[in-house]
């Protein structure tokens, strides 16, 4: 790798059992603007459940991956890399304000929280609100093995881990305006994130500014696509295409690929309107939800945000990941130049927005810019 003497923002750096993405920014005459970008896919096996199985391949992959992306040049030996989903926590709970110290009464809360032995985990917390006699606390946990592995991979690339987030922080930061330091007020409004991925699916209730709770799903991009394709014996491109083209559209393929769908769009819809029914029974001094928004390789499925609405009676829209960026119609622009042929559904005018995938990766990436700002 190559670096400059001068400062650089580090890279943002999102690993999944089956993709690498890397997103970093750089300022010129106070825009943020992408310094480097890419994304390459993983053989199956290599990561399985958050676990890394093959550390050396991974750390030749990921060090030829930061070497030469396909947009730009990593200039920083630092990164703000993302903890596996599926293997951490976050919640936001009250505890009683007392003579005790906060962080020995944080400590016995997050035993009663957490769904782990606290000898095996890593955890943080911030306050979020204090109250005449409570205090609002989002904490956060990851085990002590999953987070060690990937301390052992960056080693092995020399690359310095600045900060290791749990997921949901970095999606808001890259899909929700409130996030931005800039932005010029505290905000009233409640949102579901819903973050529609190859591998899985999460739900993130977010409410004034801070994360409440989050919901993981088994429902993955992959299991979708192999569906299709075994359905209808085609092959798994066909059945990439077929599934963002056609979707859930009734008009397409005589609503065969909706038909195909549907069954795991209800078991969605029905996880979703659980949550819904949880926020409302523990948060209902934080108001009605006010708005679904989806990211994630599933959010260019042909009619998506229409069927969520109807089920959940709340508005839907596809996010944008590049809201915070200073000049988002530029990095769009740059997404579709770097990523327009990098599939068969591409290459058939299928309508994608590859920066709906790299929300994580760019909200990683936001991190640095955001507390420069601050």
């Amino acid at each position: 790798m190559l670096f400059t003497g001068k400062l650089e923002y580090p890279i943002g750096l999102d690993i999944s059992p089956l993709s690498l993405k890397l997103v970093q920014f750089h300022k010129k005459r106070g825009k943020a603007r992408i310094q480097a970008l890419d994304k390459i896919n993983l053989p199956p096996g290599l990561i399985v459940g958050g676990e890394i199985k093959n550390k050396p391949e991974v750390a030749k992959i990921l060090k030829e991956f930061i070497d030469k992306p396909k947009y730009g040049r990593v200039t920083s030996d630092r990164a703000i890399v993302c903890l596996p989903e599926t293997k951490t926590f976050a919640k936001l709970i009250e505890v009683e304000r007392g003579p005790n110290n906060l962080a020995d009464i944080i400590e016995a809360e997050i035993e009663k929280h957490v769904p782990m032995l606290m000898d095996e985990i890593y955890y943080d917390w911030q306050v979020v609100e204090r109250k005449k006699d409570l205090y609002s606390v989002l904490i956060g946990a990851a085990p002590r093995k999953i987070v060690d592995e990937y301390n052992a991979l960056f080693n092995d690339v020399d690359l310095l881990v600045e900060a290791m987030e749990i997921e949901p922080l970095s999606l808001a930061r890259s899909l929700l305006k409130e996030e931005s330091p800039g932005f010029p007020a505290k905000d009233d409004k409640n949102y579901i994130l819903i973050d529609m991925g190859a591998t899985r699916t999460s739900l993130v209730f977010y409410s004034k500014n801070t994360i409440l709770f989050t919901v993981s799903l088994s429902i993955s991009g992959e299991n979708i696509t192999n569906n299709i394709a075994e359905t209808l014996k085609i092959s798994r491109d066909q059945a990439e295409i077929a599934k963002i083209l056609c979707g859930l559209d009734e008009e397409k393929a005589e609503g065969v690929i909706r038909k195909i769908l549907f069954q795991t769009m209800a078991e969605l819809n029905a996880k979703i309107n659980e949550g819904i029914k949880y926020y409302n029974s523990y948060f209902t001094d934080r108001g009605p939800i006010s708005q679904i928004v989806l990211c994630g390789g599933g959010a260019n499925i042909r009619g998506i945000t229409e069927m969520i609405r109807q089920a959940a009676n709340i508005e839907v829209k596809k996010g944008d990941s590049l809201v915070n960026l200073s000049e988002p119609d530029k990095a769009l622009e740059l997404f579709g130049k770097v990523f327009s042929v990098s599939s068969e559904a591409d290459s058939q005018n299928t309508p994608q927005d590859h920066s709906l995938t790299f929300a994580t990766a760019i909200g990683l990436g936001l991190r640095g810019l955001f507390i420069d700002n601050i």
